[in-house]
């Protein structure tokens, strides 16, 4: 029996249009580009999206990313688009401070 695989993101969908609803992202879709900037660089550096997610409330000096301003947002996904472009390995080793620490482990 052969199974076939599809590579739909329903639930990415859900989102996107949750958000435009929730963000006022109606005509001008400002709420969607700058979630879709953050997207972009995340998938073109192949950086950990919960990772990214931590750095951002840490960066914003929130405690979850949706008390954080569009203002903070924005200069956000601009720092990591920076950072990213300019010194990847570092990108990387700041984002891996976020990662849990597993008790146990050598």
């Amino acid at each position: 029996m052969e199974r076939s695989v599809t590579h739909e993101r329903p639930v990415r969908n859900l989102h996107s249009e949750s958000s435009n609803r929730n963000n006022g992202g109606g005509a001008n879709g400002n709420g969607t580009r700058v979630r879709d900037r953050l997207c972009q660089i995340i998938r073109q550096h192949k950086l950990d999206a919960e990772l990214v997610t931590s750095y951002a409330v840490d960066f914003c000096h929130t405690k979850s990313l949706r008390e954080a301003s569009r203002e903070q947002v924005e200069k956000f996904v601009a720092h990591l688009a920076d950072q990213a472009a300019s010194n990847r390995n570092s990108l990387l080793c700041q984002l891996n401070s976020y990662a849990p620490h597993k008790e146990g482990a050598a």
